[in-house]
């Protein structure tokens, strides 16, 4: 199913991170000229600008797609407008109504990383890192959950590292490293910061570094 991929292009949905990026799935990557401004993100959700919204209408109502697919792009689309307004209760309907019709793993795993989103953005990292993780189980070249994981797992480090627990603070740095690791593997170019952090905490790994 193209459709959620058109949608993924057209709307970019921002990580509430300092490293976060929009959603630059490799269907979505190759929809030029959708995706050339996609990359455009605001907030923590990020927004939607409706004349993209109306131009993968248009597409979508002319491609050869089933009638479910159709509707379940609706409903993504539908999904990510509430998203954008901080209709949190509405998003997660019209997402809950999208992942029933969408059968293409790598179009499910949009919708599941846009739920991580809403629970990040509610300070639930559990359910969070829950939905990232479904969405990785759907794709695996879904940077943006990777990137988004190590995130939470980071500035909870943080948090630790400032109460003095360190030996907490080591564990969810050591993870934070992973993830962030894995987000670069998939988009080499990206996260620079976390390039950084990761440099200079000497844990790099060595197969990221010779993408580099």
């Amino acid at each position: 199913a193209a459709a959620l991929a058109v949608g993924a292009a057209a709307v970019g949905l921002a990580a509430a991170s300092f490293v976060g990026g929009a959603i630059r799935g490799r269907r979505a990557a190759s929809r030029t000229p959708l995706n050339a401004r996609a990359d455009r993100s605001a907030s923590a959700d990020g927004f939607v600008d409706k004349s993209f919204t109306v131009l993968a209408d248009i597409l979508v109502a002319g491609m050869p797609l089933a009638q479910q697919e159709k509707d379940a792009y609706m409903y993504y689309r539908d999904g990510m407008g509430a998203q954008t307004a901080g209709d949190y209760a509405t998003a997660l309907r019209m997402y809950a109504e999208a992942l029933k019709l969408e059968e293409d793993p790598t179009d499910r795993s949009y919708i599941f990383y846009n739920l991580g989103l809403i629970f990040s953005s509610n300070g639930e990292y559990v359910k969070a890192v829950k939905y990232y993780h479904l969405a990785i189980d759907q794709n695996k070249e879904i940077c943006q959950a990777y990137n988004n994981i190590a995130c939470i797992y980071q500035n909870q480090g943080e948090r630790a590292e400032r109460k003095g627990s360190l030996d907490k603070a080591r564990i969810l740095y050591d993870k934070a490293s992973l993830y962030w690791n894995n987000a670069i593997r998939i988009a080499p170019t990206n996260y620079l910061e976390a390039q950084g952090w990761l440099r200079e905490r000497g844990q790099l790994s060595s197969l990221v570094e010779n993408k580099l």
